[in-house]
């Protein structure tokens, strides 16, 4: 694989929200802690409180240091120590809240990590990426739900005027045809590349209003030739196949930056606090999340809308074949050729994603679930008389990515 010499660097986010720092424990172990010999008439509920709270961040720091080192079993052995000697070291009735969530945290942590080292189960590996407890079938008629909406959507903003009947696979392969793409040259590539980064600074002009407030941070963007992958994005930025200029077609940019920047993926930077959260594998929440909010600036964005819908049919699509192809159901000739015919995106640029549905079960239909839910969430929000619109998004990305019950209960 040869990685072009192309990348952008983003600068995302215009204000830093105000975090109150906790103070920093007395590195004590806990044996130590509890030798102290004060008669227990003297101590106090407050001197009591301190203590535990002290052996608690004494068994988180241990994680938080230790925790990168592991991999596989030994990883979850060692979580399920920690998880045990908290039970048994700590009384969680004198917790502070934070430190009852990070709890909370790594007790799901242990849950969802053995999991997936262990299960062979299709349906238990998509629990533990998404926390949440839907069966595949519940999965799927909400797919189907969704595609139909979707659908609907593009059949009334595209028909034409005076024609009684709408041809989806005709108005896709037109979509398909008629699309702007790259020039195949170096410069080509790099004015790509270079779109991508104008939008993605776009959208945070144009959808500051998303949250209250937001951090500063920078996200990478570089392109590669010769992978297996169309877009890869971690901690290191987002990586994009530059192999076929087709599959990057421009009606698509105002989407990825949104999707995979502002106000989407992106905003889960590092959380300032030392927390579990950060070694949580839960697409149901991030890129959930992602998928929601997009569809949200496709209802404000009215001159592009049709563009964000053809992205949210892809993921859509891209959720069902997952739980298709893990249920047999499909071959994976099936879902490229389903997915090709239902989106206006090349099979070139198909394949590699269902590659990637094949290398990592569950994970589309995770994320999707994840949408769906933080849908029902705001829903509820305004059923109850909350504020819903840059407060409810504010929780999503201060709180998380937690699991949706701890989400649900700091919300609710």
């Amino acid at each position: 694989m040869r990685r072009l010499l192309i990348a952008g660097l983003i600068l995302l986010g215009s204000c830093s929200a105000q975090h109150s720092a906790s103070s920093a424990p007395a590195d004590v172990p806990p044996t130590e802690i509890q030798k102290t010999a004060i008669p227990k008439t003297a101590i106090s509920a407050s001197t009591k409180k301190r203590f535990e709270n002290q052996i608690a961040e004494f068994i988180l720091r241990d994680v938080q240091e230790s925790l990168p080192g592991l991999k596989g079993a030994e990883r979850v052995q060692f979580l399920r120590e920690k998880s045990e000697q908290f039970n048994q070291s700590v009384n969680n009735n004198l917790l502070s809240s934070r430190l009852l969530m990070e709890k909370d945290i790594l007790d799901y942590l242990l849950i969802s990590e053995d999991t997936l080292l262990h299960s062979d189960s299709y349906d238990s590996t998509l629990a533990a990426l998404s926390s949440l407890d839907w069966k595949p079938d519940t999965y799927e008629q909400e797919v189907l739900k969704e595609l139909n909406r979707i659908d609907q959507k593009i059949a009334l903003l595209a028909s034409e005027p005076g024609k009684d009947t709408f041809n989806h696979s005709v108005h896709i392969s037109q979509v398909r045809k008629t699309a702007l793409y790259p020039d195949d040259t170096f410069n080509g590539r790099q004015n790509y590349l270079d779109r991508l980064s104008q939008e993605m600074l776009n959208a945070q002009a144009n959808w500051f209003d998303t949250y209250n407030v937001y951090n500063p941070s920078e996200l990478s963007i570089l392109g590669e030739e010769g992978s297996a992958r169309s877009f890869l994005y971690s901690a290191e930025g987002l990586v994009i196949n530059l192999d076929q200029v087709k599959d990057l077609p421009a009606f698509e940019l105002k989407c990825l930056a949104a999707f995979y920047g502002f106000p989407g993926l992106q905003s889960f930077i590092p959380h300032p606090e030392r927390s579990l959260r950060g070694f949580l594998d839960l697409p149901a929440y991030t890129l959930g999340w992602a998928g929601y909010i997009l569809d949200e600036i496709g209802i404000r964005d009215q001159s592009n809308t049709l563009d964000y819908l053809y992205f949210a049919r892809l993921q859509s699509s891209m959720a069902l074949a997952d739980l298709k192809l893990h249920s047999n159901r499909w071959s994976w000739e099936e879902a490229v050729k389903y997915i090709t015919q239902q989106t206006p995106y090349t099979a070139h640029r198909i394949t590699l994603m269902v590659r990637q549905i094949q290398q990592k079960p569950g994970y589309y239909a995770a994320a999707f679930g994840g949408k769906i839910r933080f849908s029902e969430l705001k829903n509820r929000c305004l059923a109850e008389g909350k504020r819903c619109q840059a407060d409810f998004n504010q929780q999503v990305i201060d709180q998380g990515p937690v699991p949706f019950e701890i989400l649900e209960r700091l919300i609710f």
